[in-house]
This record gives C-alpha cells, structure tokens and sequence, in this order.
C-alpha cells in the first residue's frame, strides 16, 4: 500500500534566456508516496533491535523515510505503530515458529524443528538478533499496559504448543509430566533466545537445543518422572 507524502524541492527560478535570476530558488511542493509495508518492516526491525524504551518517534521518521505527519496520520502515536509491529512480527516470524508445532507435526521431531525455526530466526545476518517478544517480556516497561498484556500472552503460549504438539506422539500422550515436559522446552527455547540477542553462535545454539532434546530419551529423569 502507499500513501501519498508531501515532499519539497528547491528548483531555481530562471529568466526567459535560461539564466538563473539572482540566485534566487522557491520551494515547490510535489506529492511523493511511502510504501506503507516497507516502512512496517523498517519500524519492526528498529523496534526489535532497539526495544521499546530506546526507540525515539525521532528514530522512527529517520528510518522510515517519513514525516511526522505522514507518520501519525498513517500508523498514529508510537504506541499505536508497536501494535502493528507486533502484530506484523506475529504473522512473519512467530507464525513461523508456531507452524513447527502445527498438526501434523509431534513428539520430539515437533520440538526439533521447533527450535530449529528458533535459532535460524533469532540469528539471521540481516536481522535483529533474539526475540522481540521476549525482548519486550524482559526489558520493557514503559510500553502501555495492552501491549505488555499481549506479548506476555504471546511468550506463555509457547507452553500450549509444545504440549498439543508432544502430545500427538503416542508414546508421550500418556505421560503424566506432560506439561512439565512443555514448560522445560519453552524455558529452554527462550533461553536460547536469549542466548542468541547476546551473540552466541547458531551451531552453539543448535547444541544446546539437542542436548534439550535428550530428555525425551529413554531412561532420562524428566523423561521419566512419576504423578506429582
């Protein structure tokens, strides 16, 4: 989608045999268009890189390439525009992760590709590092108390997923620490994201998320855990 912007030019006045006449320039308007998309995207990656707290409306019309103006009439104050960053990161990014432990997808293999997705999206060369809904879990608190109340919603759903989707593998449906289970590889995938906003490396992340898995096995204490 663009929206039409007003943006000004300075061109040079000039007398009838084309010389300019006194130096003298007038600014006249022209209309320019922003892509409405592109500048989402640029304000999801300011925010996620940034947080929150430390992204200035300033910051925002210099990396959206828009006025004030343009800004709020298009996406309203600041506050208004994180809502359609998280809402645009939900559809991109987090839907992604959530697609992973999607029917049919279960058991083990479901959490692997889980944090496969995880780590490939929380490291990628031209991205923000890490999650921006933990990173506004973690180190936000300044944003309006709805927006929190989402991300939050967000984070703690994590937990639901893993469990429907370690639950389809017959073998798990029947264990009676399933939920723990769940708990155990959502605390272990925020970690990882975590791990990977400080730097840390995709195949050291990738590691640590099959060392993870390793409770699923056979003879493993979690794995194995009894009522209570």
């Amino acid at each position: 989608m663009h929206i039409p912007e007003r943006a000004f030019q300075k061109i040079a006045v000039v007398d009838g045999a084309g010389r300019k006449s006194r130096g003298y320039n007038q600014a006249m308007a022209r209309p320019r268009e922003f892509d409405v998309d592109e500048a989402l995207d640029r304000a999801t990656e300011l925010f996620w890189s940034r947080g929150y707290e430390a992204t200035s409306v300033q910051d925002l019309v210099d990396a959206l390439g828009v006025n004030r103006a343009s800004l709020y009439t298009t996406f309203g104050d600041k506050a208004q525009l994180f809502g359609a960053v998280l809402d645009r990161y939900g559809e991109r990014i987090n839907g992604a992760l959530l697609k992973a432990l999607a029917p049919p997808a279960s058991g083990a293999e479901a959490v692997r590709a889980w944090f496969k997705v995880l780590i490939e999206m929380a490291t990628q060369p031209r991205r923000p590092r890490g999650c921006l809904f933990l990173n506004t879990v973690t180190g936000c608190t300044t944003a309006p108390e709805p927006l929190l109340e989402r991300v939050t919603a967000a984070v703690r759903s994590t937990t639901d997923r893993l469990q429907d989707a370690l639950g389809r593998d017959p073998q798990l449906a029947a264990r009676e620490n399933l939920r723990t289970l769940a708990r155990f590889f959502a605390a272990e995938g925020h970690g990882l994201g975590v791990l990977a906003r400080a730097g840390v490396r995709r195949n050291e992340l990738e590691t640590a998320a099959e060392v993870a898995l390793r409770v699923l096995e056979p003879g493993s204490r979690l794995a194995e855990a009894r009522r209570g």
